[in-house]
């Protein structure tokens, strides 16, 4: 697993279940255009590849299905070229991470958070930024109420 033993410990504490060698294959909507559950399968380790590495391989008919009330994709390790690249002035760093200030990003009412900002790191970083990003719209939305409201 790649994470520190610290992480571990407190996504145990936390409550968290790990399911290894388990595969995310896709998202079911209950047809409202609302998440409800995330299609899985099994998966086990095959034979070792050139680097010796044994790769994990699906199990076929180990389909299964998990309940959730809301998914937060967390892939890959480095920002998506996709949006900065198609958003207009856009301040982003010499990496490609979007800049944010306090959650706020270059173009007004813009908000960024996580691996976008604070590039791979570790999960305390990324929570810490989507944080404070929560907390700027939060305060830009009650500002933006309250002055339409005057």
């Amino acid at each position: 697993m790649p994470a520190r033993k610290a992480e571990v410990h407190h996504a145990h504490e936390e409550g968290i279940e790990f399911a290894f060698l388990t595969n995310p294959t896709r998202f079911i909507d209950d047809g409202k255009g609302n998440v409800c559950a995330v299609e899985c399968i099994k998966m086990e380790l095959g034979e070792p590849d050139e680097s010796g590495r044994c790769r994990p391989v699906p199990v076929a008919g180990s389909e299964f299905r998990i309940e959730v009330d809301v998914a937060i994709p967390a892939l890959g390790t480095r920002a998506n070229p996709l949006l900065t690249k198609t958003m207009p002035n856009l301040t982003v760093n010499r990496s490609g991470y979007i800049v944010a200030e306090e959650g706020m990003t270059s173009k007004n009412g813009v908000f960024a958070g996580g691996d976008i900002v604070t590039g791979s790191a570790t999960v305390i970083l990324a929570m810490g930024a989507g944080r404070r990003a929560a907390n700027a719209i939060n305060d830009y939305l009650k500002w933006k109420y309250w002055k339409v409201k005057k």
